[in-house]
C-alpha cells in the first residue's frame, strides 16, 4: 500500500511539473513573439526611411543639365564641374557616393574622385541598378562595393537625352547616376540595442545585422541559378556564403554547433524593397530558464509538501534512530581503541628497529667517512716515503730531508683530521681568514706526482696573476679537503682521455670568492648529476672509490655557508664536467706583533 501510495504520489508530481513547464514556456513565448513584432516595425520603418531619403535623388540629378552635357562632352573642365557638384550633394544629403556612368558602364564623374577609392574609370556594367537604369526603369540593389570593398543600398536612375539634341528621342538613355547609401550606422543602432536583429534579401543572404559575424551568412539553402546570378553581378565579392545556422524540427533556428551554439525562435516581416526581410531572433534561453523557474518553484512547493510528510514521520523514527546510533558509536570506539592499541605496540617495535637500524647506518657512514678522508694524505706519504728513499740511495739528503718534513707535514694533517671527525656531529665550526691560493698550491702539489702519471695539462688561473693571497673566511684542513676531493674527482674522470686538460679559476666577485674546477672529460649524464652529492653514489667501478668525496665535499660548503654547483660544459667551450664553488670572503688577518709569533 506503502509504495502504491508512492508511486501515484510520485506520477501527479511529474504530470503538475510537465503541465507547469508547457504552460510557463508558451506564455513566454506569446510575450516574446509579441514583443519581437513590435520591434520588427519599428526596425523595418526605421530601415525604409532611411533609404526613401535617397530614392528620389538619382531621378532628380539626372534631369540636370550639367549631368545631361557631361554625357556628351568629356572635357576635363567639364567632368571636374560634375565632380564637385556630386560631391557637395553627397556631402549634404549623407550619401556615400554619387557617380556617374555613360551607357557603358564606365563611371565618368563622382562624388568620390579625390579619394583612394575613387570610382572614376570603373565600370560597373554588370550591376543590376545599371541594367535596370538602362531600360527606362529606377534601379535598386545591394552589393559589396567591387571598389572600396564596403557594402551599401545602390540606387540608380537613367540620363535620358532630353533636349540636348534635337534630332534625338528625348527617351533615349544615355547614361546612369547611381547613389551608393552605406547603412552601416543604421546596423550599430542594431548593435547597440543589444537584439538579435538581422535583414535579408530575396535569395536569404544575409546583408545587414546586428552581429557583424553573421553578414553574408545564408539563412537557407541558394539555389545554383540565383549563386550564378550572384557571382555574375559580384553582388557579395567573392564572399563563401556560408549557412547561418541549421533549422530544427521544431522550426527554431541553431546557430552555432550542437552543444554550442544558440537556438533562436525567428520572427520575420516582408519588406517592399528588393523582396528583403526583415527578421527578430529570441533566444530560446531565456524562454526555457523561465519555464525552468517556473518548474523549480513548483518543484520547491512540491518538495516542501514532501519534506512536511517526512518530517512528521521522522520525528516518529528519530529515538530510535538515535539508540541505534549510540550503539553503532560504542561499538565503532572498541574496535578503535582495539586498534590503536595494537598499532602502538607495531610503532613502537618499528621504532626500535629504526634506531637501531639508525646507529648501524650512522657507524657505517662514519667508518667510510674516516676511511676516505685518511685515504688521500696516507697517499702522499706514501708517495713522499718511496721518493725519499730513492733520494737516500742516491746520496741526496737535503731532498729526501724534505721529503721527510712533508711526510712529517702530513702526518699533523692525519692527526688534524682525526680531531676534526667531530664536525660530522655537529653544523658549523670555528672560521677564519684562510688564503685559498695557498690551499690550491699546496693541493696540487700533493697530487703532483698523479698530475705527471696521467700527462695531464693543468693551469691555475688566478686574479693579478696569483701575486697576491685571496681570502675566505673557514679553516685550512676542510679547504684542503674540499680542493682535494674536488680535484681527485677530475683526475678520475680524465682517466683514458687522449689529451686530458685541468683547469683550476679563482674569482672574487662581492663578497664572495668564485672557484672552478673544469676538465675535459665524458661528462656526467642526467642521473650522476641528480644524484651527484649524495653519499655512496659513485659511477666508478666496485672498489675503486666509496661515493663519498663530492659528499663530503657539499657538507664542507654547506658548513662554510657557500654553495657548490655542477653542470656539463658545452661542446663548444671543451665539454667535460665544471664544479662551480662559491665561498665567503674573509678580510686579511692583521701581521702578528714580534711577541705575540715568540709566544
Amino acid at each position: 500500500m506503502r509504495r502504491l501510495l508512492l508511486i501515484v504520489t510520485g506520477a501527479l508530481v511529474v504530470v503538475l511539473l510537465w503541465w507547469v513547464w508547457h504552460w510557463q514556456l508558451g506564455s513566454a513565448t506569446r510575450e516574446a513573439r509579441a514583443h519581437a513584432d513590435t520591434r520588427l516595425a519599428l526596425y523595418a520603418s526605421s530601415l525604409e526611411g532611411a533609404l526613401d531619403r535617397f530614392v528620389y535623388l538619382p531621378g532628380l540629378l539626372a534631369r540636370q543639365p550639367l549631368v545631361r552635357t557631361a554625357l556628351h562632352d568629356a572635357s576635363a573642365p567639364l567632368n571636374a564641374r560634375v565632380n564637385e557638384h556630386l560631391q557637395r550633394v553627397a556631402e549634404r544629403s549623407g550619401a556615400q557616393a554619387i557617380y556617374l556612368m555613360n551607357d557603358q558602364g564606365l563611371t565618368i564623374a563622382a562624388s568620390n574622385h579625390a579619394t583612394p577609392h575613387s570610382f572614376v574609370g570603373h565600370r560597373y556594367h554588370f550591376r543590376p541598378y545599371f541594367l535596370a537604369a538602362m531600360r527606362g526603369r529606377q534601379g535598386e540593389f545591394f552589393a559589396v562595393g567591387n571598389t572600396t570593398g564596403r557594402p551599401g543600398y545602390f540606387v540608380s536612375a537613367p540620363v535620358t537625352i532630353g533636349g540636348v539634341s534635337a534630332t534625338a528621342n528625348d527617351d533615349e538613355v544615355i547614361g546612369v547616376l547611381a547613389v551608393k547609401v552605406s547603412l552601416e550606422s543604421l546596423q550599430e543602432d542594431w548593435r547597440q540595442a543589444g537584439e538579435q536583429v538581422l535583414l535579408s534579401d530575396a535569395n536569404g543572404v544575409v546583408i545587414l545585422s546586428s552581429r557583424p559575424d553573421w553578414r553574408f551568412r545564408r539563412l537557407h539553402d541558394v539555389s545554383e541559378q540565383a549563386l550564378t546570378a550572384i557571382r555574375a553581378q559580384r553582388q557579395f565579392n567573392g564572399a563563401e556564403l556560408r549557412p547561418l545556422g541549421t533549422r530544427l524540427n521544431d522550426d527554431t533556428l541553431l546557430i552555432g554547433s550542437e552543444g554550442v551554439g544558440e537556438r533562436y525562435v525567428t520572427t520575420a516581416s516582408a519588406l517592399d524593397t528588393l523582396g528583403w526581410t526583415m527578421h527578430y531572433l529570441l533566444p530560446l534561453r531565456p524562454l526555457y530558464a523561465s519555464a525552468r523557474n517556473a518548474v523549480l518553484v513548483a518543484a520547491a512547493l512540491c518538495v516542501a509538501l514532501v519534506l512536511l510528510a517526512l518530517w512528521l514521520r521522522e520525528r516518529q523514527q528519530r529515538l530510535r534512530l538515535r539508540e541505534r546510533e549510540a550503539r553503532i558509536m560504542r561499538e565503532a570506539n572498541e574496535r578503535l581503541e582495539s586498534r590503536v592499541i595494537e598499532r602502538t605496540r607495531a610503532l613502537q617495535a618499528a621504532q626500535a628497529d629504526l634506531v637501531q637500524a639508525g646507529k648501524l647506518a650512522a657507524l657505517g657512514t662514519m667508518a667510510a667517512g674516516i676511511a676516505h678522508e685518511l685515504n688521500q694524505p696516507l697517499s702522499g706519504i706514501r708517495t713522499y716515503a718511496a721518493s725519499g728513499a730513492r733520494l737516500l740511495e742516491r746520496n741526496r739528503s737535503a731532498a729526501a730531508g724534505d721529503n721527510f718534513r712533508r711526510i712529517q707535514a702530513l702526518c699533523e694533517r692525519l692527526s688534524t683530521l682525526i680531531r676534526q671527525l667531530k664536525l660530522f656531529a655537529r653544523k658549523g665550526g670555528a672560521r677564519e681568514p684562510v688564503d685559498l691560493v695557498a690551499r690550491l698550491r699546496f693541493v696540487l702539489e700533493l697530487l703532483d706526482e698523479r698530475l705527471v702519471r696521467q700527462c695531464v695539462e693543468w693551469r691555475l688561473d688566478l686574479p693579478d696573476e696569483g701575486r697576491r693571497a685571496i681570502w675566505v673566511a673557514g679553516d685550512e684542513v676542510r679547504l684542503e679537503q674540499l680542493a682535494t676531493n674536488l680535484l681527485r674527482n677530475a683526475l678520475d674522470a680524465l682517466r683514458g682521455v687522449a689529451s686530458p686538460c685541468l683547469e683550476i679559476q679563482v674569482e672574487e666577485r662581492g663578497e664572495h670568492v668564485l672557484l672552478w674546477v673544469r676538465d675535459n672529460g665524458p661528462g656526467l649524464d642526467d642521473e650522476a648529476l641528480e644524484h651527484l652529492f649524495d653519499p655512496f653514489f659513485t659511477t666508478k667501478e666496485v672498489g675503486d672509490g666509496l661515493g663519498l668525496g663530492l659528499f663530503i665535499t657539499f657538507g664542507i660548503v654547506q658548513d662554510l655557508e657557500g654553495r657548490i654547483h655542477a653542470r656539463n660544459r658545452p661542446l663548444a667551450q671543451g665539454g667535460g664536467a665544471e664544479f662551480r664553488v662559491e665561498l665567503p670572503c674573509a678580510a686579511a688577518p692583521l701581521p702578528r706583533s714580534r711577541e705575540e709569533t715568540l709566544t
